[in-house]
């Protein structure tokens, strides 16, 4: 297959193209299906406007075109030629075909959706499993609400075929074992329609946030209404013993296994990592480098202290204010995480301080005990701003000027960009993720390589 054949989701995205869908429950009728023979097409039954309104709604820049749905048909997969999606996928069994005319032109526009399986045994019955059981059913009619199935999309590839318009949405539906059985040993691969990929290889793709769902009061939205909360929705559009609500039980119950799960992560590393860190880092600096003046080497620690909570809160701050600013719950997130992390850390870390173990650094072959009980301990200033200042410039020294730690930054970003560089030129990463990856990577990095080295030279130290 050529590269022209092939569609890219990732790829030609526009962001002044929306699409709005509207499928409001309609009554398909049994004696009106028709079924292939010998897998040389698909499922096919009319799919009427019952209403004046129209179901789809695409705004390509300052040009919008409605569509009424007319017919509905179900193959086996047409777009198998999505690359990362439906190339070399045996999940996506089929695809959904709805097609659509509008009253003011003979163009028309058909909206594929991607049908996928699982390779365990799958019961449960949606919209469209309920129609491709119809003819084994005893009933002679079937409600169906399209809205009901379809899934948020994550994008939709749009190309024209002669002078139709393709709606290829790339979020696929979830149908059960059955429906395969079906789709599979009775429905074709190929449809007679429109081409499966544009005649020129152009198309574009229209990012997940441009498509919606059209509510009751024609106001487009991406996701749940403002002011109205999850359980408030649940409560009034979902029934109770719905599959829907039961899929919303689990997801909660998953929501708070997770938040427990990195609630005692974030516990195990405050109880092994923080005190080992502190110790190394600010008692056992404090102490060498004041193994005589102890008043001086208890103004240091609560120095290092300050600049430490100093730190955490511009970090917190920073998060909160832009998951604030944005409406961003990952970043709201990340701060309460990291919120919890130091309060767990600082309890953990004064429980330490009460332990002569913990206080104790070993110089030049002498143990040195700090005692928070002692008259030095007891007595040392709660905010000494010239030691403040002074801790802050050697910080700011050791960091950003001592040669060693630099060369050693360096070398290792250089690295992570080869690697990073070769994995982006394989496509095993986006070029996004190679810059989220190295921005993301840079502090924490400098972080680990400063402590490194900064236990190295303590240990030169106590050992001269």
């Amino acid at each position: 297959m050529s590269d022209t054949s092939r569609l890219y989701p990732n790829k030609n995205k526009v962001f002044n193209h929306q699409i709005v869908i509207d499928y409001p429950r309609v009554t398909l009728n049994k004696n009106e299906i028709t079924m292939p023979a010998d897998k040389r097409g698909g499922f096919s039954i009319p799919y009427p406007n019952t209403s004046s309104e129209n179901n789809f709604y695409y705004t390509a820049g300052e040009t919008q075109l409605n569509y009424m749905h007319t017919q509905l048909y179900i193959n086996q997969l047409i777009h198998y030629n999505i690359e990362g999606l439906t190339s070399n996928n045996s999940n996506m069994v089929g695809e959904l075909i709805i097609e659509h005319h509008t009253l003011t032109n003979t163009t028309k526009l058909y909206s594929c959706y991607l049908l996928e399986t699982k390779s365990i045994l799958l019961t449960d019955e949606n919209e469209i499993d309920k129609m491709l059981s119809m003819p084994d059913k005893q009933s002679d009619n079937l409600d169906v609400d399209m809205n009901m199935v379809l899934p948020k999309q994550d994008s939709c590839i749009v190309y024209k075929s002669g002078n139709n318009y393709v709606c290829v949405f790339t979020t696929p539906i979830l149908v059960n074992t059955a429906s395969k059985e079906k789709i599979m040993n009775n429905f074709a691969n190929v449809t007679t329609l429109f081409n499966i990929s544009p005649n020129q290889g152009s198309y574009v793709v229209i990012p997940g946030n441009n498509i919606s769902k059209r509510d009751a009061e024609e106001i487009y939205i991406d996701c749940n209404p403002t002011g109205v909360s999850e359980e408030e929705i649940n409560t009034y559009n979902v029934p109770i013993n719905s599959k829907m609500a039961s899929q919303s039980q689990e997801s909660d119950y998953m929501k708070t296994t997770v938040n427990y799960g990195l609630f005692m992560l974030t516990a195990l590393i405050s109880y092994i990592i923080v005190p080992l860190f502190y110790k190394n880092v600010v008692i056992d600096t404090s102490t060498i480098a004041f193994n005589i003046d102890t008043v001086q080497r208890f103004t240091r620690i609560r120095s290092a202290d300050i600049w430490i909570g100093i730190g955490f809160i511009i970090i917190i701050s920073s998060l909160f204010g832009a998951g604030t600013a944005d409406s961003d719950m990952y970043s709201t997130s990340v701060a309460m995480f990291i919120s919890v992390f130091y309060i767990l850390s600082v309890g953990l870390v004064q429980i330490k301080k009460t332990q002569s173990l913990f206080m104790t650094t070993e110089y030049k072959g002498n143990k040195i005990v700090s005692d928070y009980e002692s008259p030095e301990g007891k007595n040392i200033s709660a905010f000494n701003l010239d030691d403040i200042g002074n801790t802050l410039m050697i910080i700011l020294k050791f960091v950003f000027f001592e040669p060693n730690n630099i060369s050693a930054f360096i070398a290792t970003m250089i690295v992570m960009v080869i690697v990073l560089g070769i994995m982006t030129g394989i496509n095993v990463i986006s070029g996004s993720q190679f810059g989220t990856i190295i921005g993301s990577s840079a502090v924490p990095l400098l972080v680990i390589i400063n402590t490194i080295m900064l236990l190295k030279v303590n240990e030169d130290k106590a050992k001269k």
